[in-house]
Order: structure tokens, then C-alpha cells, then sequence
């Protein structure tokens, strides 16, 4: 029995790493391009959207349903038309801020501030990114869910929420960092609507979404 649940133990932990690395990544350079005082609701949606993953994971189980990978990977679409979007809005707002300051200077553009350069800034924002990051893994969690009774749905929960805080925890500590900051200023205001149209397609490519298109 212990060695059972061991091994339930050791697969669900396997499962969630593998699943969270790349959502990891992703949230971790939201909060580092946003200004400090959205970390937290950025992180807490990124919390919000992995239980949404789970428990469309876990009915989806009970109800003995299956999803197609290339339909879910229609949620890729939701990073990169928030990408994109920051892409145009980052676009405009270039062209749109000059200033006239006499002849002799001719136009001058304003500055971005923090808060312009940042995408995804938003509890929502974040969580939808999350959701459609993880969509994929669904193909992982259900059959999770579907393997034993009610004992091993409980250490697979439990897996989850002790890496889900440490994800947390991670997300905060690196995306808060001053060199994490520092890198995402010299990269530019175009990287993470960059690395979020790059999510969107990866996840669409990774589904075979591009067949149904």
C-alpha cells in the first residue's frame, strides 16, 4: 500500500513538473516586466488558472470524456492575441508619443512607463494565459485522475497543491528579483508580448491545432 502510493506520489509529481515548467517560465517574466505592485494578483492568477486546469482535468475524468488535443490547443490563441495586442498597442503608442518642443527640437517621444511596457498585468490576463498554457495538459491529468479511487486522487491533489506553491513562491521570488528585472529592462518592452505570441503558437503547433485551420 505505502509502496502504491509512493509510486502514485512520484508520478503526479512527475506529471506536474513536466506540465509547469514552460507556464513557470512564462508567469515569471510577466511579474518581472510588471511593476512591483501587481506581482501578487499576477501570481494569483496564474494560481487560479491552474485550478481551473484541474478541475476541468478532474471532471473531465469522472465523466469518462475526452478532449481533442488539436480543439484544446484552440486556447492558444488566448496568449497570442494578448501578444499580439501588446504588440499594437506598444506599436502605437511609439508612433503616438512625440512631443512638440519648439522648432529647434523638433518631436520627441515620451518614454514608455512600466506599466505601458507590461502584458498580461492582470489577475484575468494571467489567468488566462495559464489556462491556455496548461491546456495541453489535460492529456496528462486525466488519465492521472482516471487511475485509482478516491486515495490517489487525494496524493495527486496534494502533489499539486505543495508544487503549485512552490511555483508560487518561485514566480515571486525570480520575477521580483532586481537582475530578473533588470534583464527584462534591457530586453526591451517587446519581450513579453513576444514570448506570449510564441507560447500561443508553440501550444497550437504542440496540439497539431494548425490541421483543423
Amino acid at each position: 500500500m505505502a509502496a502504491g502510493l509512493g509510486a502514485d506520489l512520484a508520478v503526479a509529481a512527475a506529471a506536474f513538473v513536466g506540465t509547469n515548467i514552460d507556464n513557470c517560465v512564462v508567469t515569471m517574466a510577466l511579474v518581472a516586466g510588471a511593476p512591483l505592485e501587481r506581482a501578487h494578483r499576477i501570481a494569483a492568477g496564474q494560481v487560479i488558472g491552474f485550478a481551473v486546469v484541474v478541475a476541468v482535468a478532474g471532471a473531465a475524468a469522472a465523466l469518462l470524456f475526452e478532449f481533442s488535443a488539436a480543439v484544446v490547443g484552440l486556447l492558444g490563441l488566448v496568449p497570442l492575441a494578448l501578444g499580439l495586442r501588446g504588440l499594437v498597442g506598444l506599436a502605437r503608442s511609439r508612433s503616438g508619443g512625440a512631443d512638440e518642443e519648439g522648432t529647434a527640437r523638433g518631436r520627441r517621444r515620451r518614454p514608455l512607463r512600466p506599466e505601458q511596457r507590461a502584458v498580461g498585468r492582470s489577475l484575468t490576463a494571467a489567468a488566462l494565459v495559464t489556462i491556455a498554457a496548461g491546456g495541453d495538459n489535460l492529456a496528462v491529468y486525466i488519465p492521472l485522475f482516471r487511475v485509482g479511487g478516491a486515495a490517489n486522487i487525494g496524493a495527486i491533489l496534494a502533489v499539486f497543491v505543495v508544487g503549485e506553491v512552490l511555483v508560487t513562491w518561485l514566480v515571486l521570488a525570480g520575477g521580483r528579483h532586481p537582475k530578473a528585472r533588470t534583464v527584462m529592462l534591457r530586453l526591451g518592452h517587446w519581450a513579453v508580448p513576444v514570448l506570449l505570441c510564441c507560447i500561443g503558437v508553440l501550444v497550437m503547433v504542440e496540439a497539431g491545432t494548425f490541421a483543423l485551420l
